[in-house]
């Protein structure tokens, strides 16, 4: 992912000459560097195999997105072990020479990662335009800003994106977050270097022996911080640059006590193989994009590990031979700007052509314009980069890299900026048009009501447009009593704010669950302002309301959700409401048929008991695809739709599962969401989807009659006067 110039070795493209790749390594017999004053003399270790791992792992990950489906190689991760190889013993050496100066440094290694990645950045801004819906302009600036700065693993993590295979909803600038965690390194990793060299020099010690402790205690801190994060949120964890900082620590470790790991000349040729299996192998045993940054990140990062080990080995049956083939290094010598290049060519090619996975035909197409690119990029910007800081200084070639690099994320800054003015405006103009036409034009889900008589125009706009559904969002999102699924501190307190709330409340109905019931808001909301009641959300994305068998063990503690699950169970049973409001079956995107999560049947029962009613409503329909965006492209809606038998089982499961206590009551209103054969991405005008699951705000709040009336007929206590409501007893 990243490569460097000469005073910070690349993990992409050519190698510094001061650790040469096609050199010996330490013969066997040689002693380790004599000590000086100081310490020990820093000597470079030359890693003949080296360039032709870094060729191979980017070959993998190329090979993996393209032809694999965009499946995790394990590539990322020995490109992160190389980096902190390769960067920890330059640094090192340099320091102790006393020839690292920071802004010639910085100069010299970011003057070779900022030309391509701002090219590459440009040209996925101009795809975009070109290619993308145009709700995804804004989320891709953003991506595009943040690239360009070396954060987006952050923006990934705040946007709570999770790394995904390669389709039309994936971001085209996905792949960029290793460069951004490595960049992070390279800004970080030069100041403590010195700073352990001043530390050891001060104390007259050995600068390699205090950095080797500061390497392994840090690298163990983020091992253990890892597994701990991975356990709790592996989406966060897989961007997270701590939780990846022990890949470059392994690295940094490696290239500080390589001189002294030296095995015997007939082994280095079984370690070396059996590394390279480890390697190629890894993509194929394991899902990476899930278990990784996990304990199971150590096959690929032992892999690389046992290539470098076993290197420079005295029998010639070592894998030096296959690493040194031309095709090899030529992929190593332009894999940075391939890394760059062929990612977004893969999702734009995706998009023009309307399909969810790459055929053999498009992946060979992508495979040879993303060399021919990286080829030209390498020629034509990389290498004239590297000969203006030869030539004017480091110092001047950060300055002009700095000054490119404003220049792209200013121009990002604006853009974004002006694509969100534009996206108030038509959120502004969609709902004046809508209030203006009322309700006869965009009658929403009563539209598919059998009872509804009257003719729906065809001749209007759909509201809200494609271009700005994600931002058509309930009211409430605003509020601060939705908790993001994040672990923080206080993160499973289970919060509840009021959405409608009169002077004497004749009931309370609290909505408990994640963003399939925080969008039924808007109706909700409504129904309560009409009936007099008191109307509370207790919200966390991505929790349903779930309560585990006995006490909360080891094994459910690993899930992020559970503490804010039994929070919230033990909230709800000392506020005791009229009614708790839940999703009560779960759709796939996939899998035919919607289902009962044990789980949530036993809260539900957890509450019958205590004589706390629980009201299930049906989930709404998942799609493969984003619907705003297929709507976008086909405005007649053909290729938008999933056949309602695909989506639901005949019977709401809910009335049938196992453990749903006989007090609980079921809404169904499926059929204001799906005709009778399909379900649609729009009804009545209104466009029914924000993403490829969730609910437009403006099609919620045409569902307020459907919800009302069933709630009548369902919940009927809930329409009388508390007084006269008679107790209810617990049935299972």
């Amino acid at each position: 992912m990243t490569v460097v110039s000469s005073s910070l070795p690349p993990t992409f493209g050519p190698a510094d000459p001061g650790i040469a790749t096609g050199g010996p390594s330490l013969p066997d017999g040689v002693s380790p560097p004599e000590r000086s004053a100081t310490g020990r003399r820093p000597t470079a270790v030359h890693i003949p195999e080296l360039h032709g791992l870094r060729g191979l792992a980017l070959a993998l990950v190329v090979a993996f997105h393209l032809f694999g489906n965009g499946r995790v190689s394990g590539g990322v991760d020995v490109f992160l072990v190389l980096s902190g190889f390769l960067a920890t013993g330059s640094l090192l050496r340099r320091a102790e020479r006393r020839e690292l100066r920071l802004g010639e440094h910085y100069g010299r290694t970011f003057s070779r990662l900022v030309p391509p990645a701002l090219l590459v950045l440009v040209a996925t801004a101009a795809l975009a335009w070109w290619i993308m819906p145009r709700g995804m302009w804004v989320q891709t600036g953003r991506e595009i800003l943040a690239s360009a700065l070396y954060y987006v693993n952050w923006e990934m993590i705040s946007g709570q994106l999770a790394y995904g295979a390669a389709g039309p909803q994936t971001s085209p600038l996905q792949h960029f977050w290793s460069m951004s965690v490595q960049g992070q390194f390279f800004l970080v990793w030069p100041v403590v270097v010195l700073v352990v060299v001043a530390l050891a020099r001060r104390l007259w010690i050995s600068a390699r022996d205090v950095l080797l402790v500061v390497v392994i205690g840090t690298t163990a801190a983020s091992f253990v911080y890892a597994l701990n994060l991975h356990a709790l949120d592996q989406p966060v964890a897989y961007f997270h640059s701590w939780a990846r900082f022990w890949e470059l620590g392994v690295g940094g470790f490696l290239a500080l006590a390589l001189p002294w790991l030296r095995f015997p000349g007939f082994l280095r040729p079984l370690l070396g193989w059996a590394g390279l299996g480890l390697v190629v192998s890894s993509g194929f045993v394991l899902d990476g994009g899930a278990l990784f940054p996990g304990p199971w990140a150590l096959w690929p990062v032992a892999g690389a590990l046992l290539v470098l080990l076993g290197s420079g080995g005295s029998a010639g049956w070592g894998p030096r031979g296959l690493l040194q083939l031309a095709p090899l290094r030529f992929v190593a010598d332009i894999s940075y700007a391939l890394y760059l290049w062929h990612w977004p060519l893969l999702i734009a090619y995706l998009h023009y052509t309307g399909q969810d996975r790459v055929d053999w035909v498009g992946a060979a197409l992508i495979l040879t314009t993303s060399v021919v690119l990286s080829w030209l990029t390498t020629k034509l910007v990389a290498d004239p980069a590297q000969r203006f800081r030869e030539a004017f200084g480091g110092v001047r070639a950060l300055v002009a890299a700095a000054a490119c690099a404003s220049l792209v994320a200013g121009g990002t800054v604006a853009a974004v900026t002006e694509l969100e003015r534009q996206d108030a405006q038509l959120l502004a103009a969609a709902e004046a048009a809508a209030e203006a036409a009322g309700p006869s034009q965009y009658p929403g889900a009563l539209a598919l009501s059998p009872a509804y008589g009257d003719p729906v125009p065809g001749d209007l706009a759909i509201q809200p447009a494609p271009a700005v559904a994600a931002q058509d969002l309930p009211d409430v999102d605003a509020q601060d009593c939705i908790q993001d699924n994040v672990v923080t501190p206080g993160s499973d307190a289970a919060r509840s704010c009021v959405l409608t709330d009169g002077p004497d409340p004749d009931h309370t109905v609290v909505m408990v669950g994640d963003s399939h019931i925080i969008q039924w808001a808007p109706a909700m909301a409504e129904v309560g302002r009409q009936e007099n009641w008191r109307v509370q959300l207790m919200a966390r994305r991505g929790c349903r309301l779930a309560a585990p068998v006995g006490q909360l063990g080891p094994a459910s503690n690993t899930d992020k959700c559970w503490s804010w699950r039994i929070n919230a169970l033990a909230a709800l049973e000392q506020l005791r409401p009229d009614a708790v409001l839940v999703v009560g079956s779960r759709t796939s995107a996939n899998a035919p048929g919607d289902t009962v999560i044990p789980a949530e049947a036993r809260a539900w029962r957890r509450l019958a008991a205590t004589g706390i009613r629980v009201v299930t409503i049906r989930d709404n329909p998942r799609f493969a695809f984003d619907v705003p965006a297929c709507v976008e492209s086909h405005p007649d809606g053909v290729g938008c739709a999933r056949p309602r038998t695909d989506v639901y089982s005949p019977v709401n499961p809910v009335e049938t599962a196992q453990g749903v206590p006989q007090t609980a009551v079921h809404v169904d209103l499926t059929r204001f969401i799906c005709g009778v054969r399909l379900c649609e991405g729009a009804a009545g005008n209104v466009l029914i989807y924000r993403d490829d699951n969730h609910l437009t705000a403006t099609y919620a709040a045409t569902l307020t009659r459907p919800l009302h009336n069933s709630l009548r007929m369902r919940a009927p206590w809930l329409f009388v006067d508390p007084m006269d409501t008679p107790p209810v007893r617990t049935r299972f």
